[in-house]
């Protein structure tokens, strides 16, 4: 396979133009996720809810990712895995998103596969996604895409957050990243502005909050939490931040 590929740029391009529909295959039949408990780092309980995964076990998951039947330009048929581009724990099930797929593979924490969240028809390219388990719903970013989109479990798109722009301040620019706090508020940290915009679960604006008025601005990456908020950042990914509901600002945990 690798002779056949010929190079790492030659891949990338497969995977980008050539992606065909096709049924995911999977290494073995469960993930390796009993190392969950060590690859946790306890900021607090409500990111301990909502932990994304990284390290160890992140790359326990690229190992036994699903492929994909993808056909070369030349006509033949061959097999790529895909990656695992965001991965996050809810509670005690674990939702993997792998790269260019349509959907969200659900595990238990013994690894089990036991479910998939489809997409709604025409999106495959999630940057960063949150779910709310009770009510079934999923919120996602569309990589290049500048708003949040709404569906529920069963592939149906309800509603849209945000739209693209600079001018207003509900207006989203580069959104990369988001969460959803205990009383159903999305949290979205956008690029443009390298700060944090909240809205409604009906989709309303509610406030920022993460903009520095003077200095350098800090590298957030990701969000995270319920009832704490959490930005994780900083050039080596290693800092944290907590937000303060009650002053909507936020500080460093180190």
């Amino acid at each position: 396979m690798t002779q056949f590929l010929g190079s790492l740029r030659w891949l990338k391009m497969e995977r980008r133009t050539f992606l065909k529909a096709s049924s995911y295959l999977c290494a073995s039949g469960v993930l390796p996720v009993s190392a969950l408990a060590a690859d946790s780092i306890a900021f607090t309980n409500s990111e301990q809810n909502t932990q994304r995964v990284s390290g160890n076990l992140l790359e326990e998951i690229a190992r036994h990712a699903p492929s994909v039947s993808m056909e070369a330009p030349s006509g033949e048929s061959v097999q790529v895995t895909l990656r695992p581009s965001v991965v996050r724990r809810y509670n005690t099930f674990i939702y993997v998103y792998f790269e260019m797929s349509n959907e969200i593979t659900v595990f238990d924490l013994s690894g089990t596969t036991i479910g998939t969240i489809k997409l709604p028809q025409g999106f495959s390219n999630v940057s960063d996604f949150a779910v709310e388990p009770n009510q079934q719903l999923l919120y996602f970013i569309e990589r290049g895409h500048h708003q949040v989109i709404v569906a529920n479990f069963f592939g149906e798109q309800l509603a849209q957050i945000g739209e693209f722009g600079t001018e207003v301040v509900s207006q989203l620019n580069g959104p990369k990243s988001l969460t959803l706090d205990g009383d159903g508020r999305v949290h979205v940290l956008e690029s443009g502005t390298s700060s944090v915009k909240v809205f409604g679960n009906n989709g309303a604006f509610l406030y920022s909050y993460g903009q520095t008025r003077l200095g350098k601005q800090p590298m957030y990456k990701t969000l995270d939490g319920t009832e704490q908020i959490v930005i994780t950042g900083g050039q080596l990914g290693d800092r944290k931040w907590v937000f303060n509901h009650e002053a909507r600002k936020l500080t460093a945990l180190n």
